[in-house]
C-alpha cells in the first residue's frame, strides 16, 4: 500500500468476516468414550492443566485466541477422565486456537498465503481434564482440555484465484499466481499433550464486533477505502502487513489520533479530515506484473481508556508483522476480552493490463 497525499501515515486495517463455527471433534467409538465439540490447537500444550480456567477470546471474523495465563483471582479444581480414542481428520487452519504468544504463526500463515489453508491431524486420545472453577475467571473460559499424542501437518498455498468477495465499489476479475510456491508446518509429539479444549460461558457475553466493507481484489494503483461499522462505539488501531511481512500502521494516525465507529457514525479510512489534506493510499505491487497479497488487521476498543493504554504512534511500522500482532495480542491480555476485538482480512492485488 502506497501513501498519496502530503504527510507520511502507516498502520494496517482489519475487517471482521461472520463468525465460522468451530470445528467439531469426530466422537470416538461407543466402545472406547464419547466427547463433546472440541476446539483444537494450533500447538499442543505440555501442561494441560494450566489451560483450564484460562479465558478464551473469539473474535468476529472466526478466530479464537486463549488468554497466557488465568486471571488474577481464579481458582480451579482439575478432574482427570481416562478416555482412550483416536480421531483423524482435516480442518481449516483459520479455526484453530492459538495462545496470545503464538498468534504471529496465525498471521504469519495469513500474510503469505490467504485464509485457504488446511490441517491434517492424527491423534491417540488418553484422557479428559474438567475444570471446576471459582472466582473471576472470564465470562468464557476453558472448562475442559483433550490430552493425547500424535501430529498435526499444515500444507500452505500461494494460489491466488477464484471470484472477488466486494464489499466496497465493484472489482472484477481474479488474478492467479505460480503455484510452486508453498509452506507446510508439522508438529509431532510421542508424550501426551493437550491438543484440544471446550468452552463454557459464564455470562452473557456482548461481543465488540466491527464490520468493515473492503474489496478483496484491488486493481494496482487504485486507491483504498475502508468502513468501518459497529454496533457500539469502538476506537479503531489500524494496520496493514505487506507480502513481505512489513507493517505500517495507518490509524491512528497524526491527522486521525483518535479513529472511533459507532452505531450512527461509520468510520472511514482515509478519514474525511484526511482526505481533507490530500491523503489518499493506493496500493501497489510488491513485484512488478505479479499480483500481490497484501492483510488488513484492526483492534477494536470498547473502552477509550483502554485504546489509550494500547495504541501505537501515529507513524509507527515494523519490519515482522506477524509478530508485532501477536506482541500487541499478549499485550492485551491485561483487558477483559470482552473489551476488546480483533480481525484479519486478507486482498489480492492485480497488475494493470
Amino acid at each position: 500500500m502506497r501513501l498519496v497525499g502530503s504527510s507520511l501515515l502507516v498502520f494496517a486495517a482489519g475487517a471482521c468476516s461472520p463468525t465460522l463455527p468451530p470445528p467439531a471433534l469426530h466422537a470416538a467409538p461407543a466402545e472406547s468414550h464419547e466427547t463433546e465439540q472440541s476446539h483444537l490447537l494450533l500447538f499442543p500444550e505440555a501442561n494441560a492443566e494450566s489451560l483450564l480456567g484460562r479465558a478464551v477470546q473469539r473474535s468476529a471474523d472466526g478466530s479464537w485466541t486463549i488468554a497466557d495465563s488465568r486471571a488474577p483471582g481464579c481458582e480451579v479444581a482439575a478432574t482427570h477422565e481416562k478416555a482412550a480414542f483416536h480421531t483423524s481428520r482435516k480442518i481449516d487452519v483459520h479455526s484453530m486456537t492459538s495462545l496470545a504468544a503464538g498468534y504471529s504463526k496465525i498471521v504469519s500463515l495469513e500474510v503469505k498465503f490467504g485464509r485457504q489453508n488446511t490441517a491434517d491431524i492424527d491423534i491417540d486420545n488418553s484422557e479428559i481434564l474438567r475444570a471446576d472453577t471459582r472466582g473471576a475467571c472470564g465470562e468464557l473460559v476453558v472448562d475442559s482440555v483433550f490430552v493425547g499424542h500424535g501430529k498435526r501437518s499444515i500444507a500452505a498455498s500461494a494460489q491466488m484465484g477464484g471470484t472477488a468477495d466486494v464489499h466496497v465499489g465493484v472489482v472484477n476479475g481474479a488474478p492467479s499466481v505460480d503455484t510452486g510456491q508453498s509452506q507446510s508446518d508439522a508438529v509431532a509429539w510421542a508424550d501426551d499433550q493437550a491438543y484440544g479444549f471446550t468452552v463454557r460461558e459464564n455470562a452473557k457475553i456482548e461481543p465488540l464486533e466491527v464490520r468493515v466493507g473492503l474489496p478483496s481484489i484491488m486493481n494496482e494503483g487504485e486507491n483504498i477505502s475502508a468502513r468501518f461499522e459497529a454496533a457500539k462505539p469502538a476506537w479503531l488501531v489500524v494496520y496493514y502487513i505487506d507480502g513481505s511481512g512489513h507493517a505500517d500502521v495507518l490509524w491512528p494516525s497524526n491527522e486521525e489520533p483518535e479513529p472511533r465507529a459507532a452505531p450512527d457514525a461509520p468510520a472511514i479510512l482515509p478519514s474525511e479530515h484526511e482526505r481533507s489534506q490530500g491523503i489518499h493510499y493506493g496500493v501497489t505491487l510488491l513485484k512488478p506484473g505479479q499480483p500481490s497479497r497484501e492483510t488488513l488487521v484492526v483492534y477494536a476498543f470498547a473502552d477509550k481508556r483502554d485504546f489509550d493504554t494500547m495504541k501505537p504512534a501515529a507513524g509507527s511500522e515494523n519490519a515482522d508483522g506477524p509478530a508485532y500482532a501477536a506482541e500487541l495480542t499478549k499485550k492485551l491480555q491485561r483487558i477483559p476480552m470482552n473489551r476488546w476485538s480483533r480481525a484479519v482480512v486478507g486482498y489480492v492485488i492485480q497488475p494493470k493490463r
